[in-house]
């Protein structure tokens, strides 16, 4: 009679250690990012307009931004996932502990985009707020109105101001890289991780405060933070990470297509229109509609487990 043998190497993870990894990936990540980019640079003055990014920079700057998300997100999760899942690197058993290729599923990774689309016009008119109130902080809430206009510009060079052919490289790398190694990481090990020590809903509401800190855009905390939970709950609901994964390449799309836009001689007045939008009442009736049909949406997705807790209910 074949007996189905013990796995003594296989643990549970552990609170201090989860957060250990994390503290570990929040300090690497820009420190790596940090010696990549000035590795690029060569040199270069970095000014704050970005001048030093040119055609020759441009793909190197890409490409460092593809390693650091590998080399400090993605493969330290697989690595680190072994402990748990009691299988290889990229095996079976390890990529299951990871949300990967559970279920996949065509129609809930659509629901997941379209949920994605119905929630931008609140997210934005949440960050159009922020702009109109932070001036009122004093120089404090002006400082966070300067970082993020040099993070809108800093895109805006990445995506390749002038180029068609530059602006899909940068979208394949800003929109693909990401969604792929951000959610491995936050959803797929560290949700999962929390997800077994503490509760399902406890641990998508953490990982997506910690997703939003990720990012280190303090005047975006508030919308990030949203985005954050959003996609961690599909993930709970649906059960394969290639669901959360469309859901942040689609917001990272559209973010990225808007700052293209805004970038066009046509268009470059288009943010200053926005404000206008926060005092029609037809846009604020436009942002309650497109909510009641999101909530309808996520409403419908499957039920199926993203994990499975013992003596434990979702």
């Amino acid at each position: 009679m074949n007996s189905v043998p013990d796995m003594p190497d296989v643990k549970r993870p552990a609170l201090v250690g989860t957060i250990m990894v994390l503290l570990s990936i929040l300090v690497a990540y820009p420190l790596v990012g940090s010696i990549l980019t000035m590795l690029v640079a060569r040199g270069r003055t970095m000014d704050s307009d970005f001048r030093w990014i040119d055609g020759s920079v441009l793909p190197l700057l890409l490409a460092a931004q593809v390693i650091g998300q590998l080399v400090v997100l993605a493969l330290p999760v697989f690595l680190l996932a072994r402990r748990y899942s009691g299988g290889h690197l990229f095996d079976r058993a390890n990529l299951s502990w990871l949300g990967i290729g559970n279920s996949a599923n065509l129609r809930a990774a659509l629901r997941a985009a379209a949920g994605m689309v119905l929630l931008q016009p609140f997210l934005y008119s949440i960050v159009e707020v922020q702009n109109l109130l932070l001036p009122f902080l004093g120089e404090t809430g002006r400082d966070m109105l300067r970082d993020q206009a040099r993070l809108d510009l800093f895109l805006r060079k990445i995506a390749g101001e002038a180029s068609p052919g530059g602006f899909l490289a940068a979208a394949a790398v800003l929109v693909l890289t990401p969604s792929i190694c951000e959610e491995l990481f936050f959803r797929g090990f560290i949700q999962k991780s929390f997800a077994q020590i503490l509760t399902p809903n406890k641990a998508f509401l953490i990982t997506g405060f910690v997703f939003a800190l990720f990012h280190m855009e303090w005047f975006n905390l508030v919308p990030l933070t949203l985005l954050g939970w959003y996609i961690g709950y599909i993930y709970v609901k649906s059960g394969d990470l290639s669901v959360p994964a469309v859901a942040h390449g689609t917001n990272n799309l559209m973010a990225l297509v808007l700052l293209k836009a805004e970038g066009l001689p046509g268009l470059a007045g288009a943010g200053d229109a926005s404000v206008g939008l926060l005092v029609k009442w037809q846009w604020w009736l436009f942002v309650l509609f497109s909510l009641v049909i999101f909530f309808l949406l996520i409403r419908r997705f499957p039920e199926k487990a993203a994990y499975t807790i013992p003596d434990r209910q979702f």
